[in-house]
């Protein structure tokens, strides 16, 4: 892809399950910062987590929401938010936008 270095994590997200609006709201309070190649630390929960986004087709995290029911946990959703990832992102707009229709005046 132009403009990506040979590095970027990639991931189709939608091959995953897709993104649950749950996790997503709750991915936006954590905090993330990437350690290396495809390999980055998420905290702001209860613990800190790791997660790894290198390998294309097994992304992997260590929270029991991911490694028990193999899902796209918040901690994954962050990553993927602070990597500008376009799913991800409409996602959000999604969710935002379903905000704002809630409170919509009548």
């Amino acid at each position: 892809m132009k403009g990506r270095r040979p590095d970027d994590a990639r991931w189709d997200v939608r091959s995953a399950g897709g993104i649950d609006p749950g996790r997503l709201e709750r991915s936006l309070s954590l905090r993330v910062r990437r350690i290396g190649r495809g390999r980055y630390k998420v905290w702001g929960g209860r613990e800190p987590h790791w997660v790894d986004l290198y390998t294309k087709r097994f992304p992997r995290c260590d929270c029991g929401d991911h490694l028990w029911r193999d899902r796209v946990c918040k901690h994954i959703l962050a990553v993927l938010l602070r990597e500008g990832d376009e799913h991800v992102i409409a996602s959000l707009a999604e969710l935002v936008d379903r905000y704002r229709r809630r409170r919509a005046p009548i």
